[in-house]
């Protein structure tokens, strides 16, 4: 029996070990390599620069001025000419690398984003912006005018709901010189931007529970290392004189007994709202329970997370709650 548990546990260690490595690569940077897609359309300043050379052009034939007409020659020549400044200005600038930090709902983001500039030249009036229709409520950042290879920058972003959003495309803008054209730079991206739920509540977090059809034996097996204590533990396995040491109050854990109490966080216990507050109610005992070095496993609908701790394993729940009954948008 004790073979059989021992096993199953390895198998649960492991698929969390493969589900925390998932999740570690989210958070590595994107390299982007795609083809990109490319955009030329009239700016309004550039809408009234041609109307006023058309003004000039009918005035000048029907009153047969020369100097009228060489006027609106110039500003058209000025007009054609700008589009091929506007595309130098923007053609060697790419999107090298975007990394994206997981965030709570309604709380501003910020996207960091790395753009090569291999021209070695400034690029005045370049923007960077997100295009996606989830990601409306972004504003476009302008680009430090620098002469470096790599130019740091960020996306500001107003507050998320939760969720998993796909950045599809990011758009480089410029305008240079006169702001009559402007051209636009569609760059492809795979990267996802994860919204966990607002971490609220006031419920206190669940007492730890034993195992179902096993018996409380801590004093079983070897002296395994001291955890912060937990309600509920036995007086007999507070570790005195670590907590006369450090005057922090720590319990023993054993290798090898069954049974050991684990906090179980269930969408039920969470009783208070609606959906969205009881899934920031369950995100509010994630973090703390994390916070306090607590090992617990999570209970939602048709889905449960083993019980285990650390950063991996807190990641692995919020993301549970982020995507509970959504899709990736």
């Amino acid at each position: 029996m004790l073979n059989a548990d021992t096993a199953q546990a390895e198998s649960k260690n492991s698929s969390q070990t493969v589900l925390a490595d998932a999740i570690l690569t989210d958070n590595k940077p994107v390299t982007k390599k795609h083809n990109t897609s490319w955009q030329l359309h009239l700016t309004s300043f550039g809408a009234t620069w041609l109307l006023a050379t058309l003004v000039l052009f009918i005035m000048a034939a029907n009153y047969s001025n020369n100097l009228l007409l060489f006027i609106a020659l110039v500003l058209l020549a000025i007009l054609l000419n700008t589009t091929w400044f506007t595309w130098l200005n923007i053609r060697k600038l790419a999107v090298n690398t975007l990394q994206l930090e997981p965030i709570f709902a309604q709380h501003k983001a910020n996207i960091k984003v790395q753009v090569s500039n291999d021209q070695g030249k400034l690029a005045p009036g370049v923007s960077l912006s997100l295009t996606d229709k989830a990601f409306t409520n972004s504003s476009a950042t302008q680009l430090p005018l620098t002469k470096e290879q790599v130019i740091c920058a960020s996306i500001a972003m107003k507050p998320l709901t939760r969720g998993c959003f796909k950045i599809n495309d990011l758009q480089l803008s410029c305008d240079y010189p006169l702001g009559l054209w402007c051209w636009k730079k569609r760059i492809p991206s795979e990267a996802k931007l994860w919204v966990y739920p607002a971490p609220k509540g006031k419920q206190s977090i669940p007492k730890p529970k034993a195992k179902q059809g096993t018996y409380l034996k801590r004093e079983q097996g070897d002296f395994s290392h001291v955890r912060t204590y937990q309600r509920g533990d036995s007086m007999n396995h507070i570790a005195w004189k670590q907590m006369a040491r450090t005057g922090v109050v720590m319990t023993k854990e054993f290798d090898g007994g069954e049974g050991l109490r684990q906090t179980i966080l269930s969408l039920q216990d969470a009783k208070h709202g609606d959906i969205e507050t009881r899934l920031s109610q369950l995100c509010r005992w994630i973090v703390d329970c994390h916070q306090k070095q607590l090992k617990y496993s999570l209970e939602l609908p048709k889905q449960t997370i083993a019980a285990a701790q650390g950063e991996a394993h807190k990641e692995l729940c919020l993301k549970a709650l982020a995507q509970y009954g959504l899709s990736i948008k």
